[in-house]
């Protein structure tokens, strides 16, 4: 009789534990996203060029601004702002970038923060003329789901209109 229980209790062991291992994900899958920002944005540039109404030079100088995350995922801005300045100076060497370093002291001699760095347009097209910079590049990412879209405007600074728009779908 013994034998036969303790038989019986390593049999309901063994099934509860094997239930139990089901429940439990011990190696959950890590959902990785790429994002295929980099041809997005090459493909936004390559159309911008194409654009007649809007003229480079070496006059010409550009603030592209922090990309803006309005999409439900966590993503580098900073980083994905100097992937967006790379591929515009591959394509337009001509242009003048102007650095964060340029606008930081403008934001701070106007009395604004110098720690955010996402700004509104109005405020990056102010930021602009204080410092003669012609164009104003404003971009952002959005979406909730799949897929995101990167969308990208070229502001005119001096009559604040905007020269070019384009969203583009990022896949990943």
């Amino acid at each position: 009789m013994n034998k036969n229980l303790l038989f019986w209790i390593i049999i309901i062991f063994f099934l509860n534990n094997c239930s139990f291992l089901e429940k439990i994900d011990f190696f959950p899958e890590k959902k990785t996203l790429f994002l295929n920002f980099k041809l997005s944005a090459q493909d936004i540039i390559k159309t911008m060029l194409n654009n007649k109404n809007i003229i480079f030079s070496k006059k010409i100088s550009l603030y592209v601004g922090i990309i803006n995350n309005k999409s439900n995922i966590f993503l580098e801005n900073k980083k994905l702002t100097n992937i967006l300045k790379k591929e515009i100076l591959k394509k337009i060497n001509q242009i003048k970038i102007i650095d964060y370093k340029t606008i930081n002291k403008t934001k701070k001699q106007l009395g604004s923060s110098i720690n955010n760095n996402a700004l509104d347009i109005p405020t990056s097209i102010l930021l602009s003329r204080s410092n003669n910079i012609t164009y104003y590049l404003n971009s952002c990412i959005s979406g909730k789901k799949e897929p995101f879209f990167l969308k990208v405007q070229l502001i005119l600074v001096k009559t604040g209109e905007i020269l070019f728009y384009k969203t583009k779908k990022i896949y990943f």
